[in-house]
């Protein structure tokens, strides 16, 4: 049987969840957190499944699910996140989670994911996909040379360095108007809507 342990601060997800896998002679779920800390503070011993709401990554170096790989190594990562923030599903396999889905898929689908991190390792929900897809395309245009102005390459630069409208202006000789401007033409080159998506794949 597996050991699953679940993070995540919705306390009603937490019981579905559950309830969901009681029925399950596959799975076992050993442990319940409402954040990371807490969960570090009473490590399940032996779990082989980590289901767990998306977590911020501020650095390479702050990366939290490295840290959840070096304590538990042969432990799988699944994350569970809101639609509102699909577009980070490229992001999030890339810093180590195994696999993805969206809260509001069917635990049915959740249940397919749990067998597929067993059997295959990794587990993409397809209500996910079109974003991981999207981002990838953008990355490779992203590569590609001359797609973007050396000023537009500054500004993604500026921007993946944490700097705000106001510090980017004065940097680049911009109005703050004038760096939105750009941030857009950015975009509608990518592909993509927000700063969020920017960062991923410049960054990945």
């Amino acid at each position: 049987m597996n050991k699953i342990s679940l993070i995540d601060e919705d306390n009603n997800l937490l019981e579905r969840i559950t309830d969901f896998i009681v029925g399950d002679n596959s799975f076992f779920v050993v442990s319940k957190h409402n954040d990371l800390l807490s969960f570090f503070k009473k490590p399940p011993a032996g779990v082989d499944i980590i289901i767990t709401q998306l977590l911020p990554v501020y650095d390479i170096k702050n990366n939290p699910y490295h840290l959840l790989k070096e304590k538990f190594p042969t432990a799988k990562i699944i994350v569970l996140t809101h639609l509102e923030y699909a577009n980070r599903s490229f992001e999030t396999l890339k810093m180590g989670a195994d696999g993805i889905c969206l809260k509001s898929d069917p635990l049915k689908d959740l249940e397919s994911g749990l067998q597929s991190l067993i059997s295959s390792g990794n587990y993409v929900s397809t209500s996910v996909l079109p974003y991981i897809v999207n981002s990838i395309r953008a990355k490779s245009i992203f590569e590609k040379e001359n797609v973007l102005t050396p000023k537009e390459h500054q500004i993604v630069k500026l921007v993946c360095q944490g700097q705000s409208y106001k510090m980017i202006a004065s940097e680049t000789n911009l109005s703050i108007d004038g760096v939105r401007y750009h941030l857009q033409r950015i975009y509608r080159k990518l592909e993509i809507n927000s700063k969020t998506e920017l960062v991923a794949i410049a960054l990945s």
